[in-house]
């Protein structure tokens, strides 16, 4: 198997509700093009890449990171404790969650070196949460989330016992 599956294409294509027709024209290519493409009988040019990633409204170095043979990964999956906060750590490269319990009472701030360009979402799972990132405050309960970019000065301060999930991702 090849290193990239544009047969991805299909996907995109039923996704937006169009036929291989209208996404030939639309991309001013031949129904026969887009046939290979599907079929995995061809790989496309840059510049046929670049006509189909403007009707899926990509950039074309998506399309390509897309069309990628993707390959399962195994989490690294630990205990984790850093002061009263207590679970388990679950890391990817690129993505990591943290299943975290903690007292009322906890707090926890943000350190700069542990963050890059990632984003942070908290959602707590039961209990509740004040969290505070750049001056504002938000009050978390039970099924409730908030998304921000991590390297913004940040804390978490438990309110009652709470169960939440943290989850980083890179932005890029």
């Amino acid at each position: 198997m090849g290193k990239f599956d544009f047969s991805i294409i299909r996907n995109l294509r039923k996704k937006l509700g169009i036929t291989a027709e209208e996404l030939a024209k639309q991309a001013g290519l031949t129904r026969g093009t887009i046939a290979k493409i599907e079929g995995k009988n061809s790989n496309p040019t840059i510049e046929t890449i670049e006509a189909l990633s403007t009707v899926f409204q990509l950039s074309s170095s998506e399309l390509i990171r897309l069309a990628e043979v993707a390959q399962c990964e195994v989490g690294s999956i630990k205990p984790f404790k850093k002061g009263q906060f207590d679970g388990r750590h679950l890391w990817f490269p690129n993505f990591e969650i943290y299943h975290l319990r903690a007292g009322p009472g906890t707090r926890k701030e943000s350190d700069p070196k542990h963050h890059e360009n990632t984003a942070e979402v908290c959602w707590v799972l039961s209990g509740r949460v004040r969290v505070s990132v750049g001056g504002q405050t938000h009050e978390l309960g039970p099924g409730m989330a908030l998304r921000f970019k991590a390297l913004h000065e940040h804390r978490y301060d438990v309110i009652e016992e709470s169960e939440m999930l943290l989850i980083h991702h890179s932005l890029v």
